[in-house]
């Protein structure tokens, strides 16, 4: 039951971030850059940050509820196209978990695992999770920036990279904040 749970708690956290991401911050940012063509790409995307957050706590635990809300997110938010919803949610995807494993393998942990906080890392949290952040940054903008290259500007690929990395930081930047209040509730549900 408590599997179910955290699945559950993580479709919602992700679709939360994109309907935040789509309601708020994009009308916004047209707003403010009404003549440019990369309404796909922004430069502060939370859901990114979100999604990182959540594969750095879980781990592949994660894997199939960011896989369920990131395609759900992409159908009933984006109005996109299955295949088009499908491919955003593999390069998303491939873009998080990638670098989870990565890091879990270099600091010689079970490369599924998430971020165990408990255990003694050569390299603070803030550390592990901005290198998280950089790599999956990179390996996602490499992915959209080749998928979309036909449509996209020069921009594309820094405005994927600047929205990527600002969404990051500004939500660990939160949940540090926070950390009084929401830290230990996501520590319980990670370890449970």
């Amino acid at each position: 039951m408590r599997q179910i749970q955290s699945q559950l708690f993580i479709v919602v956290m992700v679709l939360a971030a994109f309907y935040l991401q789509f309601e708020v911050i994009s009308p916004f940012e047209t707003e403010v850059f009404p003549h440019t063509d990369d309404h796909y790409s922004s430069l502060l995307f939370l859901p990114h940050g979100v999604k990182i957050l959540l594969a750095f706590m879980f781990g592949f635990v994660a894997l199939p509820a960011i896989f369920i809300g990131r395609f759900l997110a992409g159908i009933l938010l984006l109005d996109s196209p299955v295949y088009d919803a499908l491919v955003g949610t593999v390069f998303g995807c491939v873009a998080i978990f990638t670098p989870v494993a990565f890091i879990n393998v270099a600091f010689k942990k079970k490369w599924y695992a998430g971020i165990n906080f408990n255990e003694n890392y050569t390299i603070n949290t803030f550390h592990i999770f901005i290198i998280l952040v950089l790599l999956s940054t990179f390996l996602n903008v490499v992915l959209h920036s080749a998928y979309y290259h036909v449509e996209a500007t020069i921009m594309m690929p820094f405005r994927y990279f600047v929205g990527d990395l600002l969404g990051s930081v500004l939500i660990f930047t939160l949940l540090m904040l926070a950390r009084k209040y929401i830290f230990q509730y996501f520590l319980r549900k990670a370890h449970d």
